[in-house]
């Protein structure tokens, strides 16, 4: 995994609150499939939809750990293969700095560059 690829998630707007930088969510998956067999068009797209459908599946508030334990867990089906559920392993875990939600990990996902 890059660390030096993370970039801040959040900002906060004068009388607005704390935003999502999009951008941000979806440069973590694109750090995570880069070099990887799910780097290809098709692949993404089936990864993509894989963790908006596990994300929509989720309490909008349920934490980044929440997920993990979801993903990361022997009886999961929703990842598929192992190395589509390491790449999802990686994705969480790269957001794990920035304190997101599934909620606010699934808003940034559906505003795809």
């Amino acid at each position: 995994m890059n660390m030096h690829s993370v970039i801040p998630i959040q900002r906060h707007v004068r009388g607005v609150g704390t935003i999502i930088a999009p951008t941000a969510v979806m440069d973590a998956l694109h750090d995570v499939t880069a070099g990887t067999p799910l780097d290809q068009p098709d692949r993404f797209d089936a990864l993509y939809r894989d963790l908006m459908d596990l994300l929509d599946g989720f309490h909008p508030d349920a934490g980044i750990y929440e997920c993990l334990m979801v993903v990361g867990h022997p009886m999961n089906q929703i990842a598929g293969r192992e190395e589509r559920r390491d790449v999802m392993i990686r994705f969480f875990e790269l957001l794990i700095p920035t304190h997101l939600t599934a909620g606010e990990i699934l808003t940034g996902l559906e505003t795809r560059a």
